[in-house]
């Protein structure tokens, strides 16, 4: 049964609609490393974790998250120790300490039932890891390179990782990530990688100088569902809850979510039966519109789109910061969008700038780096809101400041 998943990526049969994204990924590994890109809530952890449910017989998946990691040597014990959870890579991380008696008589000491918390304090303690990361991420590459299955090393939440070693430890970040993209592109390694995070990558290492870092990277999107996947999403949770799904409620929801965010859909539908459940009372059609009004935009549910704002503050520089929120702030007040030549006006008015070769290149900067992070989207020479919902959240709380 199909249910509506909120506080956790869904799994199993909760998992619906994106295995077309999960075939093409598979397919695309056999050649190339993969660069998911989706903001928080758009199921990339999701399809990550698909990967490692239903791995493909050619790979053993290991995944993990990096976001609380702030120095390189812990990103290699953290590697190490996930590694090692898996009976196959074993030996190899036993070969690591092959030329150090003492390692390798502490490594054979350690229970087989050992937990990875228990793991990770006896390598950070007892080994050089933390201070010859580097030596230590050569050697495991180089073990793992023509192991059968190949190892498919799942890393979520990078840029974030990147990001805090950059602030503290540029030349750490830096050598980070260069030893990374050698061991992507050794030329006999088959170890694979799926690297995601909930900022994009691309612009969070351009600002910083170390873009070539990831061109070998096959960029996936993530894409919301398509209206035919949404409208069979709607008529399997109404199904397994046997609600009746009149086909004027169905066409409301749908209008009102605009893009079918498959996170988005299922907070409105979960509230949607909440609010039905409350009250012993048919869904109808009001019903759903007093739900997206109440609870999606102005209830608890809109802390759901907080995220979208404070990400700005944590990830964009300073003079992008102001300039993101109220041209953000600007768009959510139209109805469709505004021209590029009226954002950039709006753009140098919040900068006190004039026109040059370098604004105009700043302010495409920003409107890529607003796209690629699903904020807004072009069409028709027109920048909008990516998110019908978004906007209307946006406009809610913060469009009358108008910043």
């Amino acid at each position: 049964m199909t249910n509506p998943v909120l506080g956790s990526p869904p799994r199993g049969e909760d998992y619906f609609g994106q295995e077309d994204l999960i075939d093409s990924i598979w397919e695309k590994l056999k050649t190339d490393n993969i660069l998911l890109v989706a903001p928080r809530r758009f199921g990339k952890t999701a399809a990550m974790y698909r990967l490692c449910d239903e791995p493909r017989e050619s790979f053993i998946p290991v995944y993990t998250n990096l976001e609380h990691i702030r120095k390189a040597g812990d990103f290699m014990v953290e590697l190490i120790s996930k590694i090692y959870q898996k009976r196959k890579f074993k030996r190899i991380i036993h070969k690591l300490w092959s030329n150090s008696k003492k390692i390798a008589d502490l490594m054979r000491s350690i229970p087989e039932d050992i937990d990875i918390g228990g793991f990770k304090v006896t390598i950070r303690e007892k080994t050089d890891i933390p201070d010859n990361w580097y030596s230590y991420g050569e050697r495991i590459m180089e073990l793992l390179a023509r192991e059968k299955p190949s190892l498919l090393l799942i890393l979520d939440e990078f840029a974030v990782m990147i990001d805090e070693i950059a602030k503290s430890r540029f030349d750490e970040a830096k050598q980070l990530l260069r030893w990374f993209r050698a061991a992507r592109i050794a030329p006999e390694t088959k170890t694979r990688f799926v690297i995601g995070g909930s900022i994009h990558l691309i612009p969070t290492l351009d600002s910083i100088g170390l873009v070539d870092t990831i061109n070998d990277l096959f960029n996936q999107k993530i894409k919301p569902f398509s209206l035919e996947t949404a409208t069979k999403y709607i008529e399997v949770i109404f199904q397994s809850r046997n609600i009746s799904l009149p086909n004027d409620v169905k066409n409301e929801i749908l209008d009102l979510v605009g893009v079918p965010i498959p996170y988005i859909l299922a907070v409105f539908l979960t509230a949607i039966f909440d609010k039905q459940r409350a009250q012993k009372c048919k869904i109808t059609k009001g019903l759903v519109k007093d739900v997206f009004q109440e609870d999606l935009l102005s209830g608890s549910t809109s802390a759901t789109f907080h995220h979208y704002r404070s990400r700005i503050n944590s990830y964009y520089l300073d003079w992008e910061k102001l300039t993101a929120r109220t041209l953000l702030g600007k768009l959510s007040l139209t109805n469709d969008g505004f021209e590029s030549k009226t954002l950039y006006q709006i753009f140098l008015n919040v900068n006190t700038l004039n026109h040059s070769i370098k604004t105009q290149e700043d302010f495409q900067h920003l409107m890529n780096k607003l796209d690629n992070d699903f904020y807004i989207s072009s069409q028709d020479g027109k920048y909008d809101f990516f998110s019908r919902v978004l906007k209307l959240w946006w406009r809610t709380y913060y469009g009358f400041q108008g910043e």
